[in-house]
């Protein structure tokens, strides 16, 4: 029996039944956070880390910058966790998993949607694109064409869910799956997909209304061919960047006579709740996850669906059977859940469910600073990131927009993928440094900017919590921990590249 089967039948037996000491046990807690999810998420059985170095309970003695790719849960998370998991089998207050998932599903929605909007839950933000391209198929009239923003700089499996395939061996809600096959259901046959770069070939981000036009120009072909579109538009990609920008999609949309859907990835979370309520309002789809900015246990993602859009659905379907591997059914809304997700056979994912409680955990924190609180921090850090590595000659940032919170860093010498992933992984080791320096220090890993590889230095909402946290008690921002934090790691970084 699978263990996602197994948490659905410990939660059947367990009402009304005094089990706090499950709840209690971190080891439990962490067995449950890496439920319901790929091979992404499961543990080494000798590291009892993730392949992205993450473990499943908070590491606050190691540093963490790598929130573009994961982060290790924050203890303020991992403790809303805990209470959630008390709550759903402890003793004398047991929560109905229908009204728990709900009421997460609610959460999201009130701190992001608009009224009338409905969010879905997804186990990354890689199978959020297995929801949007579903919903786009039941809509669509005609084969459809995905148009994807940024390939290189979207989640590493997202080519392959955009075209409706497995991405990986294993699928979060069934096991072993083949890879690169099609979901049942989805007629991959009929899903053409069109990619656009957000970077020139030397790495330079290309001008917005290049992206613009091309995406327009894709469009008109698609549709001239008979074909209906699914266009991306990038809130922010893995080094910072965007595109297509939201006008030119409302445009596009605008003109197509419904022939085109549009979906907002915002997976990375770096932007203003206003932004995608406006998307909202504007109609789109909105991918999310809790695990990047967030610093969420990996993996949990949503999709935010317009007003309308819900009750359109729910006079179709029901969705592709093959959806069933990767979604369950309370991820969906009530009025979703009689029609379009009736043939989901999982009832709930828990540790999806977990992981969500200790991302919203953070992002509610977060979110109740001052506007301008957070601003400061976010631009303090960015400085003190392009200080330190403007003192390197050995370092250079690639380029990337105003008020990022991801910064890309190539290293002379370690150009080259192979190379750049050789010190990613070496400054998460506690060897080959001076014992000074053996903490782990945790960035984003590798990815291509132009010919070359940068590993990235990325803020994140714990980071900035942290940081208000400090400030709050009276004392300066350079003597928080994170100013510390960052000096530690670029001195690390000099004795790997040998500086």
């Amino acid at each position: 029996m699978a263990l996602s089967e197994v948490s659905v039948s410990l939660l059947r037996q367990s009402a009304g039944q005094a089990v706090p000491s499950l709840a209690r046990n971190n080891a439990a807690l962490t067995l449950f956070l890496a439920d319901g999810g790929d091979e992404r998420i499961k543990p080494d059985p000798l590291t009892g880390r993730t392949k992205y170095g993450t473990p499943a309970n908070p590491a606050p003695d190691e540093i963490w910058f790598s929130s573009s790719t994961a982060s290790a849960v924050d203890p303020r998370g991992f403790a809303a966790a805990s209470d959630a998991l008390l709550a759903l089998v402890g003793e004398g207050h047991f929560v109905h998993p229908l009204a728990w998932f709900d009421a997460l599903r609610e959460r999201i929605a009130g701190l992001f949607g608009i009224p009338g909007s409905e969010a879905v839950l997804a186990g990354s933000g890689t199978e959020a694109e297995f929801l949007a391209l579903s919903i786009a198929r039941a809509r669509a009239k005609r084969p459809l064409t995905s148009i994807v923003v940024a390939p290189t700089e979207t989640g590493s499996g997202v080519m392959r869910a955009a075209t409706g395939r497995h991405f990986l061996a294993s699928a979060s809600l069934e096991g072993v799956v083949a890879a690169g096959t099609c979901l049942d259901g989805l007629e991959c046959e009929e899903i053409a997909i069109e990619t656009i770069a957000v970077r020139d070939p030397s790495g330079a981000p290309r001008p917005a209304y290049e992206i613009d036009k091309e995406a327009a120009g894709r469009t008109a072909q698609a549709l001239a061919a008979g074909r209906d579109v699914l266009l991306h538009v990038v809130d922010t990609s893995k080094t910072g960047l965007g595109g297509v920008t939201r006008r030119m999609a409302q445009s596009i949309a605008k003109g197509a006579g419904g022939r085109v859907q549009i979906v907002v990835d915002a997976c990375q979370l770096r932007c203003a709740p206003q932004v995608l309520q406006s998307d909202l309002k504007a109609g789109f789809m909105v991918m999310i996850t809790g695990s990047k900015f967030a610093a969420g246990p990996p993996f949990a993602g949503a999709i935010l669906l317009p007003p309308g859009l819900a009750e359109d659905l729910g006079g179709r379907g029901p969705a592709p059977a093959g959806l069933k591997s990767y979604s369950a059914l309370l991820d969906w809304p009530q009025a979703l859940r009689q029609n379009f997700a009736r043939t989901l056979d999982v009832p709930f994912n828990l540790g999806l469910g977990l992981r969500w409680e200790a991302a919203l955990a953070t992002i509610e924190a977060f979110f109740a600073l001052p506007d301008n609180g957070r601003a400061h921090i976010c631009a303090w850090f960015a400085a003190e990131v392009q200080r330190l590595v403007a003192a390197r000659p050995q370092l250079r940032l690639a380029q990337t927009r105003p008020g990022a919170t991801v910064f890309p860093v190539v290293t002379r010498g370690a150009e080259t993928p192979a190379a750049a992933h050789a010190l990613y992984k070496a400054l998460a080791e506690e060897t080959g440094v001076p014992a000074e320096l053996s903490r782990r220090c945790h960035v984003g890993q590798p990815v291509a900017v132009g010919s070359e590889a940068a590993l990235r230095i990325c803020a994140s909402m714990p980071l900035v919590l942290d940081i208000a946290d400090h400030m709050a008690e009276g004392r300066a921002i350079e003597s928080a921990p994170a100013a510390g934090d960052l000096d530690f790691l670029f001195r690390k970084w000099d004795v790997l590249a040998g500086c």
